[in-house]
């Protein structure tokens, strides 16, 4: 489970496109596997709070914000959601988050 305090760091994957949808749902293409992959209204909102503050705890106080849900489902479904788009290569977790967030832009 994630841990509340923020100790997880989070990046989206520098080979990722993501278009949002005008339905507020996102698509994501993996340019590396070649793989698409969408998220509902619920799993943009987090993805969205995720990449915006690069880390989970940050991310779960803006969710509890906007959603009415209990924070020990919101951390089990965040924790889900982390482990789903790390396994498929659209986001990075931990040291490599913090590598990403470290790299130089480039020109």
């Amino acid at each position: 489970m994630l841990d509340p305090a923020g100790s997880t760091a989070v990046a989206a994957a520098p080979d990722v496109l993501v278009q949002r949808l005008p339905d507020g749902e996102s698509v994501f293409l993996n340019l590396v596997t070649e793989e698409y992959f969408a998220l509902d209204l619920v799993g943009t909102a987090m993805w969205e709070e995720l990449t915006g503050s690069g880390s989970t705890g940050p991310a779960i106080r803006g969710l509890l914000d906007r959603f009415d849900v209990d924070e020990e489902t919101l951390a089990r479904d965040l924790s889900t959601l982390v482990a789903t788009l790390s396994e498929r290569g659209l986001l990075l977790v931990g040291d490599d988050a913090l590598a990403e967030a470290q790299a130089p832009a480039p020109d």
